[in-house]
């Protein structure tokens, strides 16, 4: 099983963080440490180091699609093909780089580029037929100026300077994407993560994340991660309600996996155990149905019958649904990476333990590595002493924020196993409650 060394320094609320992962990692300290960005920043690089060769694809195919789009709106104005097979053949064009997109198949800029030339070869022919027909210098005036070409009499000369100059951009456009596939620079890799993952914050100078000792980010490029393929990011229980899921891009992705139904994993034992621990804690399972409109969406349905929406549940129902749905469709394991900030939230002491045993199990049994931020004392102890007894607390790390010399600016501290300093900035807020209540108000 590989080990991961994740680093980020001088970034926000950062001042240096060099966190291991390779079971389960807990990451503590007050609010506005830098917990979350942690998390979201583990969860863009990883994703967009997997994306990466998709994310070019996509950006090139979607530069093929804006000059079919703006040759379709010239066409409109100065095609007079009554039968409408000019507008046909641009929307079959179109749907064909569209479903070429959607499938993802990086081996299709070949077939792409058969298709670009027929769509410049038919706009041209069309252009041709405009041109013949003495337009008026005004509304030919328009068209040149709108498709970049110089003014021209001779229509022979115009068609091939334009022709020429199309098919060299769509040469420019390939070779663009077969460069950037090699070449795979961080500052291509940093603005393609921020357009796909909508990141609106500056990005980190300082960070990189080993494997086995190899770095990521090397010499201005983007490598390989060999044993880590996907990392989910639960930032809330209620990334899995309806309301505002299709903004974030954390719950969007957490809602997909849940609701895609992955009939061709079966499962092994270890995860029908965990989810036969899960069910029998919730009294029931999590299915998807169909609303009134053919669109998927989740449902919690008890032993004794009962059905309702998932987001209409209790958010500890919904805590330990999520973990369910990634199990059940085979997205939790060995070269998973769970991020959970503040699992504990909503949930009742009793089910904070049950959550925590869930956690360790899933490491122990499936291989998923787990980093959880947590300012909760139970959490914290449950994760530690479970740990222990399914002996994996060789690969269970413990962090705690601790303020540097400058002010709002926070060291991770790798306190290994023990727990004790945790404990310590624990008892730090009960002396002040001891406080408040030593006062007369």
């Amino acid at each position: 099983m590989s080990k991961y060394i994740y680093k980020l320094n001088d970034y926000h609320a950062i001042k240096k963080a060099a966190i291991s992962i390779d079971g389960i990692t807990v990451l503590s300290g007050i609010n506005g440490c830098g917990k979350s960005t942690l998390s979201k920043w583990l969860y863009y690089i990883v994703n967009g180091a997997n994306e990466y060769d998709r994310f070019i694809y996509e950006r090139f195919v979607g530069q093929i699609l804006e000059i079919f789009t703006r040759l379709d709106f010239a066409r409109r104005d100065i095609d007079k093909d009554a039968d409408n097979s000019n507008s046909q053949f641009f929307k079959e064009a179109s749907s064909i780089l569209r479903g070429l997109k959607s499938e993802n198949e990086h081996e299709n800029v070949e077939k792409i580029q058969l298709t670009a030339d027929k769509v410049i070869e038919r706009f041209c022919d069309i252009l041709h037929k405009y041109l013949i027909n003495s337009p008026s210098p005004t509304k030919k005036e328009r068209v040149f100026v709108f498709l970049g070409i110089k003014s021209e009499d001779d229509p022979d000369k115009v068609l091939n300077t334009f022709k020429d100059a199309e098919l060299n951009e769509i040469e420019r456009i390939k070779n663009n994407y077969y460069e950037n596939k090699k070449k795979r620079s961080m500052d291509d890799f940093f603005m393609l993560a921020r357009r796909n993952f909508d990141i609106d914050e500056t990005n980190p100078n300082n960070i990189n994340i080993e494997e086995d000792g190899v770095k990521l980010f090397q010499k201005g490029c983007i490598g390989s991660l060999y044993n880590l393929t996907k990392a989910i990011y639960v930032d809330t229980p209620m990334a899995v309600s309806e309301e505002g899921s299709d903004d974030n891009v954390f719950w969007k992705d957490l809602k997909t996996l849940m609701l895609d139904e992955n009939k061709d994993f079966t499962g092994i034992d270890t995860h029908k155990k965990i989810a036969r621990r899960i069910t029998q804690l919730i009294n029931g399972h999590v299915d998807v149905e169909k609303d009134d409109f053919g669109q998927k969406e989740l449902h919690f349905v008890s032993e004794d019958g009962l059905n309702i929406k998932l987001d209409k549940t209790a958010t500890g129902f919904k805590s330990f649904s999520y973990i369910l749905r990634l199990l059940e469709n085979g997205y939790l394991n060995d070269k998973t990476l769970l991020l959970i900030d503040e699992p504990e939230a909503h949930l009742h002491p009793q089910w904070i333990v049950e959550f925590a045993h869930v956690l360790v199990l899933l490491n122990k049994e499936t291989g998923t590595k787990i980093m959880v931020a947590s300012h909760n004392p139970n959490m914290v102890d449950a994760i530690n002493a479970i740990a222990r007894k399914e002996k994996v607390e060789d690969r269970t790390h413990f962090y705690l924020a601790e303020e540097s010399e400058q002010r709002f600016k926070y060291v991770y501290k790798d306190l290994g196993q023990n727990i004790e300093e945790i404990f310590k900035s624990f008892n730090m807020a009960y002396h002040k409650i001891e406080q408040y209540g030593s006062f007369d108000i």
